[in-house]
């Protein structure tokens, strides 16, 4: 008798061992309701409000790149390469701010709309060709635009020579035409003839 109830009592400790690793196993297998459920993005959400633009300048002056997404889906990433190195600032939270360079990064985000903005307060020519690329997160269209510097210093050169020029072409060109007076005398007849004989006969009359 006491080997039997031994015997039924080891049965039942395998039995419920094995029913154990059976819903352990079940368990296992079978994902979660929070698995199962995927994040869905609104597709308008994914588009960008403010797309950055090329931006051509002269030397010294600001030079400005703004990227702006809708706020419902705010991350984002602006990229700057530039010729003194690679700057990446992140948004809605994200600054950065290189003084030597005077290259400055910030976030903001208001009236819906969730805008990064890259600053450069003083290109040279050594910053031309400079690219910024946008790229809103679980976005694939990445969006660029370059920078292009100008030196101001050659237009003003130029358009002081062509005013010099010009004005010494037409000091010139009375010149010309003072001494060509001056060495015509049918020149001097029509201008000074008439003169001189209005002249002769109010002596006559007079005498």
């Amino acid at each position: 008798m006491e080997k039997r109830k031994k015997a039924e009592m080891r049965m039942k400790r395998n039995v419920s061992h094995i029913c154990l690793l059976l819903l352990a196993v079940v368990q296992i297998s079978t994902p979660s309701s929070a698995q199962n459920t995927t994040t869905t993005v609104n597709p308008a959400a994914l588009s960008y409000r403010t797309q950055p633009a090329g931006v051509r300048v002269a030397v010294g002056e600001p030079a400005v790149f703004r990227c702006g997404v809708p706020a419902a889906f705010p991350n984002l990433t602006f990229t700057y390469y530039g010729s003194h190195g690679t700057y990446i600032l992140k948004c809605p939270h994200g600054y950065v701010e290189d003084v030597p360079q005077a290259l400055y990064g910030s976030c903001d985000v208001k009236n819906g709309e969730s805008l990064s903005v890259w600053t450069l307060r003083k290109p040279s020519l050594s910053d031309n060709g400079t690219r910024v690329i946008c790229q809103q997160l679980k976005n694939p269209l990445a969006l660029a635009a370059v920078l292009h510097v100008y030196d101001n210093s050659t237009s003003y050169s130029t358009l002081i020579g062509c005013t010099i020029g010009g004005f010494f072409g037409i000091l010139l060109v009375f010149g010309l035409l003072y001494i060509i007076l001056l060495r015509s005398q049918r020149l001097q007849k029509c201008f000074g003839g008439s003169e001189t004989e209005d002249d002769m006969t109010e002596i006559v009359s007079k005498d």
